[in-house]
C-alpha cells in the first residue's frame, strides 16, 4: 500500500520553480491557487518537507498563503486486494440520479437524531425509496441513487442470485406512477453484528458535530479498513459506525465480492474495493 498526500496553496513564483524541479510533480502546476498529490515518504515528499521546514523558515523561506498538507488517499497493491478476506465496497452501482422527490427525499425517506446538514446522526430509513425513471444499459443489473450505503437491483437478478444467499429486500416505488415497482428492489443490507476497531485509526480524524456531539469517521480511503471487534458470519452488511453525512459503509466478504465480479458489477481494483485488514 502507498499513501498519497494532498498539497494546496497560493503558490508563488519561487514555489513553482522549486516544485517543477521535483520528480512526479505535475509540470502544469501554476502560480496562484493550485494543488497536487505526492506519495508519502517519497523523495519528492521529503524534499517538500525539508523546503518548508521550520529551519528553512528561519532563513526567510516562508510558506505560501493557505498552505495545506493533508492525507489524500491510499492505493493498494494487487496482492493486498486479492488476499483480503473482507472488503469495504466503494462502488454500489452506477448513479442514476436522486431519489424522488429530489428536494425533499431525505426528510421523506429517513428519520434523524440530528438534523444538522452534513451530520444526520442516527439516520434510519423509515419509508420506501421513490425511484426516478430508470434506463437500463445492456447487461446492467444494479444501480445506486447518490447514496453510499444502499443498492438497487433488478428483481429477477435478486431472485436468481441474491435470494438464495438468504438476503432480504425492500420494495421501491416508481415515482412516476406512485406504485410498487415491478422490476426493481432495494437490497435490505443487515447491520453488522460487531463494531469496527476504528477508534484512533487513520479514519478517526473528523471533529464531533457541534450540536449533537457525535463523531463520525472519514469517508476518505486512508488505510486498510480496520476489522470488526468480533467475528460473525455474513455476506454483506452495513457498519454500526457512521461516516460522512450519517451514512454507513458496506462491508462484503471475499465470496460476495467474487459474485459481484462474476456478474461484472465491480472489479478487483482501488476504485471498487478497500481491503479490510486481515486479523
Amino acid at each position: 500500500m502507498k499513501r498519497l498526500l494532498y498539497y494546496s496553496a497560493e503558490w508563488r513564483n519561487k514555489d513553482i520553480d522549486f516544485l517543477r524541479s521535483l520528480p512526479g510533480i505535475n509540470k502544469d502546476i501554476e502560480v496562484g491557487y493550485d494543488s497536487f498529490t505526492v506519495e508519502e515518504n517519497s523523495d519528492t515528499h521529503l524534499r517538500i518537507v525539508d523546503f518548508y521546514s521550520k529551519k528553512k523558515l528561519v532563513l526567510g523561506n516562508s510558506k505560501p498563503k493557505n498552505f495545506i498538507s493533508t492525507p489524500a488517499t491510499a492505493i493498494f497493491t494487487k496482492e493486498e486486494l486479492s488476499t483480503a478476506k473482507n472488503y469495504l465496497l466503494l462502488f454500489t452501482g452506477e448513479s442514476k440520479g436522486s431519489p424522488q422527490p429530489a428536494e425533499s427525499y431525505l426528510e421523506n425517506t429517513y428519520d434523524f437524531k440530528c438534523k444538522v446538514v452534513g451530520c444526520w446522526e442516527g439516520r434510519k430509513q423509515k419509508a420506501l425509496f421513490r425511484i426516478p425513471n430508470i434506463k437500463w444499459k445492456k447487461g446492467q443489473v444494479n444501480f445506486t441513487l447518490l447514496e453510499h450505503d444502499v443498492m438497487f437491483f433488478k428483481k429477477d437478478f435478486y431472485q436468481e442470485v441474491l435470494s438464495p444467499l438468504g438476503l432480504a429486500f425492500k420494495e421501491v416505488i416508481d415515482h412516476k406512477t406512485g406504485k410498487i415497482s415491478s422490476d426493481i428492489i432495494q437490497l435490505d443490507i443487515p447491520e453488522a453484528k460487531s463494531k469496527l476497531l476504528i477508534e484512533d485509526t487513520a479514519y478517526d480524524i473528523e471533529e464531533p458535530c457541534g450540536v449533537c456531539g457525535v463523531k463520525q469517521f472519514t469517508m476518505r480511503t486512508l488505510d486498510f479498513l480496520p476489522p470488526f471487534e468480533e467475528k460473525f458470519e455474513f455476506y454483506i452488511c452495513r457498519t454500526q459506525e457512521q461516516f460522512g453525512g450519517g451514512m454507513r459503509r458496506i462491508i462484503i466478504t471475499k465470496q460476495f465480492s467474487d459474485l459481484l465480479v462474476k456478474h461484472k458489477i465491480i472489479r478487483y481494483d482501488n476504485d471498487n474495493l478497500v481491503p479490510v485488514r486481515n486479523c
